[in-house]
């Protein structure tokens, strides 16, 4: 009866360059974008921040027991939850600019309600959310290595002021 053109997908006459394929690699570079600008506000804003990261502790929160995170990721999410709470007490402010920027915004992805992969698919919803923190704990491990030294021996020295009032 009618010819398929060799382009063509089998059940459509609609040409195969013609289909429109979700990319969620596009998604996932479009959410980066956004966090990374929510992000910059944020940093102007320390009550917005501070909000930020109470949205981030209750959501960890709800979802510890079902961690969809590999163990790693998970403690590093909290350790950049930490430092940026650090950051905004100001006791902590030996962090480049750049990877400030980074952690907040994967903390916003973290945070944001509509990501590339939604929280509630079983199995994934975490997984998009774990890629974006295992991305950005390679960009920043040194950065956050360096708060964690910080904060163990700050932690130390407040045990060690308390040992010698008792």
């Amino acid at each position: 009866m009618f010819k398929k053109r060799k382009n063509q997908d089998s059940n459509l006459d609609i040409p195969k360059e013609d289909v429109q394929k979700p990319d969620v690699e596009d998604k996932l570079k479009e959410k980066n974008e956004e966090a990374t600008n929510k992000a910059k506000e944020y940093l102007n804003d320390k009550d917005k921040l501070q909000d930020l990261i109470n949205n981030a502790e209750e959501k960890a929160q709800k979802k510890e027991d079902k961690k969809g995170f590999v163990q790693e990721t998970w403690d590093s999410l909290k350790t950049m939850v930490e430092l940026v709470k650090s950051y905004i007490k100001g006791d902590y402010k030996n962090i480049p600019y750049g990877s400030l920027i980074l952690i907040v915004a994967a903390i916003v992805y973290f945070v944001m309600p509509a990501d590339a992969v939604p929280d509630f698919i079983a199995g994934l919803g975490f997984v998009d959310d774990a890629a974006v923190v295992a991305f950005t704990l390679k960009k920043v491990k040194e950065d956050l290595d360096k708060f964690v030294e910080w904060k163990n021996g700050r932690d130390e020295d407040e045990s060690k002021s308390t040992n010698e009032k008792q």
